[in-house]
């Protein structure tokens, strides 16, 4: 591939499934998300779809050892959102922390990569400690959406306070919304007036 096309070809791209969220104030994700949690905006830019590029590209980043992928899909995340001004409204971006213990086995949080880099072009601080992890969690890809709330609610805690009024959270894979609820309301209830949600990817096809 020429460099230029650093992590898909032209035909892979092609492939990746977009929401097209940005064009839609009160999207299928943020209708979603605020049964739970009282978001100003959530967004994502593409479907997460299985035997598709997207995934392997997540899978690449969170098991392969590939941070840069986090980069390049923030890249493409901030292509589009140009349409998405709302997120501009944003004082501060945040990661979904990992657990100590399974972020020193990865070697880094997937989603600091992917929200350094927006943060960056968005002209905003990065806090990643704020929020802490502070049990870990058993992994939740096989769940039903009551049993990823029951492993999740307790699962945070806000380890200083700030002063911004308007944090981004940023995670990967957004499933049931379970983890970015989870930490989202402690936020809320500790260290900010208002959350919008970003992620790279939306399963919508789950378990009930």
């Amino acid at each position: 591939m020429p460099k230029n096309q650093q992590w898909l070809c032209v035909y892979c791209l092609a492939q990746l499934p977009k929401t097209y969220f940005e064009r839609h104030k009160n999207n299928h994700l943020k209708i979603m998300m605020r049964q739970n949690l009282p978001v100003e905006i959530a967004y994502t830019p593409f479907y997460f779809v299985q035997n598709n590029p997207i995934q392997q590209l997540l899978h690449a980043l969170k098991y392969q050892n590939k941070p840069k992928v986090g980069d390049w899909l923030a890249k493409q995340c901030y292509a589009m959102l140009p349409q998405q001004p709302l997120l501009k409204q944003c004082d501060a971006v945040v990661p979904v922390p990992l657990h100590p213990k399974r972020e020193k086995q990865r070697g880094y949080n997937q989603s600091t990569r992917f929200g350094q880099y927006l943060a960056k072009q968005l002209g905003l601080p990065f806090l990643d400690n704020i929020v802490l992890r502070n049990n870990e969690t058993k992994t939740l890809v096989r769940m039903s959406r009551k049993e990823r709330w029951e492993e999740v609610k307790n699962a945070f805690e806000v380890k200083s306070t700030t002063n911004y009024e308007h944090l981004l959270l940023v995670d990967d894979v957004i499933t049931t919304g379970a983890t970015l609820t989870a930490c989202g309301n402690t936020l809320l209830k500790q260290a900010t007036q208002k959350i919008s949600v970003l992620g790279m990817a939306y399963a919508q096809n789950i378990l009930p």
